[in-house]
């Protein structure tokens, strides 16, 4: 691997949802998904595999990481008839079309890239773009065949740009927008009205100032209106929206440190999680605009919020399992208030397609807290022999409370890129021409990651 790309490849993987094992690192949960046609569907993605919930929330098994899907980030849900769920498993996209039981790895021209960003058409089951780099130069290739196989490059950077998110609009699909960035700190947006044959690339310095622009969301509505998320090498990170395809773009709302998460409501309303402080203990706050990225307001009196989802309008959010008392909250008022939908310690068993994998079983005994390698325990050794959970046996809430609020249906889930339902946001910038910022960024991401604080 040659330099500057080993220098792009560390960024961006210091800019993606923090990777940790059953190794002595603090599980934690990175994603959530709530599929719009599979209502009864909860995932949890967490540092340790996938908690899943096929009822409603009444009950909850756990798939561990394998091979294929080891360290892997980026979850995402295609749409149906597919309904293929994809990670990032760098260098390497791949893909389960059986609820996490095995796992294949994308091929085509994605041989000897190193793949960093997946985006699934929301519209279109068949077709789906990632992110790779090789040689030093970064490109976007497309699939037609559900991410199995790649075969087109459908845009390509100059040479010194890195390129770091991809999007298809929801409501046009021959709309496509690619952000990326150069080495003077320009922010760029290349948009394509006619499915990536022909791309105008606008630099965004003038309006945004010197930074790293990624998307968040282009209005599922309106394929004019883009909502990125900018960050500073100096720090601090703001939202930029632009309503006229990338041409010009503003920032209402901005941060002192960094932003987690975003999600879009049915009636347009945009919340948006940030870290705001981590000192003398980490603060998460939620922001919420109901005007179209206008205004926002704060709100300080929320949960650790790392990722966000929603389905039908109930916000669910990944949060601190150990000091929030639950992995996966839910909140029916845009963050006011929450109540939780599980707790790790409510897991029953292992799935049971990889009850017999030595790996699920490695690794669940050390979640159990048996092993030198633990990071204690989080859940009963019952869970590894199939049995019932005698710590809980169901979700936080179940039936009673509304732990995953009745099943309920409706639309907009989803999680990193999703065209507004939700998603995750790496932590911080990434600045692939500053080894120095790099180093630092890493020494940083330990010292939390010490702390037991999780970032989307």
């Amino acid at each position: 691997m040659r330099a500057a790309e080993a220098l792009a490849v560390a960024a961006l993987v210091i800019g993606s949802p923090l990777a940790a094992r059953a190794d002595g690192a603090f599980p934690a949960g990175q994603a959530v998904l709530v599929p719009e046609d599979r209502p009864q569907e909860l995932l949890l993605v967490t540092n340790f595999g996938v908690v899943l919930s096929e009822d409603g929330g009444a009950t909850w098994t756990w798939s561990c990481e394998q091979d294929a899907n080891a360290m892997a980030t980026l979850y995402q849900r295609g749409p149906a008839p597919r309904q293929r769920l994809f990670a990032v498993a760098t260098p390497q996209v791949v893909y389960s079309d059986d609820a996490t039981c095995s796992w294949h790895t994308a091929g085509g021209l994605l041989a000897g890239q190193t793949m960093t960003d997946l985006f699934p058409d929301p519209t279109n089951a068949d077709r789906v773009v990632a992110i790779g780099i090789g040689g030093g130069v970064g490109s976007v290739f497309e699939s037609t065949d559900g991410g199995a196989t790649f075969d087109t490059v459908l845009y390509q950077a100059a040479p010194g740009d890195i390129v770091t998110s991809v999007e298809i609009a929801r409501s046009d699909p021959a709309v496509v927008y690619v952000a990326l960035a150069d080495q003077d700190q320009h922010p760029k947006l290349a948009r394509s009205s006619d499915a990536g044959a022909h791309w105008t690339v606008t630099d965004l310095w003038t309006d945004l100032g010197a930074g790293l622009a990624r998307i968040i969301a282009i209005d599922p509505d309106d394929a004019d209106t883009v909502i990125l998320r900018w960050s500073s090498q100096a720090g601090g990170e703001a939202v930029a929206v632009s309503h006229d395809g990338g041409t010009t773009a503003s920032k209402p709302l901005a941060v002192p440190l960094y932003f987690t998460s975003f999600a879009r409501l049915p009636d347009g309303a945009l919340v948006v999680s940030a870290v705001v402080a981590v000192s003398p203990a980490t603060k998460a706050a939620l922001f919420v605009s109901r005007d179209g990225a206008v205004t926002f307001q704060e709100n300080d009196a929320v949960p650790s919020v790392a990722a966000l989802a929603q389905r039908d309008g109930v916000l669910y959010a990944a949060t601190d399992n150990f000091a929030d008392g639950y992995a996966l909250g839910a909140s029916r008022d845009l963050g006011v208030t929450w109540e939780p939908v599980v707790r790790f310690d409510q897991v029953r068993s292992i799935m049971a397609c990889l009850q017999a994998n030595p790996q699920c079983q490695a690794t669940c005994e050390s979640l159990a807290g048996k092993g030198l390698a633990s990071p204690g325990q989080i859940w009963d050794e019952s869970v590894c022999l199939g049995g019932a959970n005698p710590s809980g046996t169901g979700g936080a809430g179940g039936a009673s409370s509304g732990g995953a609020p009745g099943g309920t249906a409706g639309s907009g889930g989803g999680v990193h890129n999703s065209s507004g339902g939700g998603c995750t946001l790496a932590p911080g910038p990434i600045w692939p021409w500053a080894p120095l910022a790099v180093g630092l960024m890493l020494i940083a991401l330990t010292f939390r990651r010490a702390r037991r604080r999780h970032h989307a």
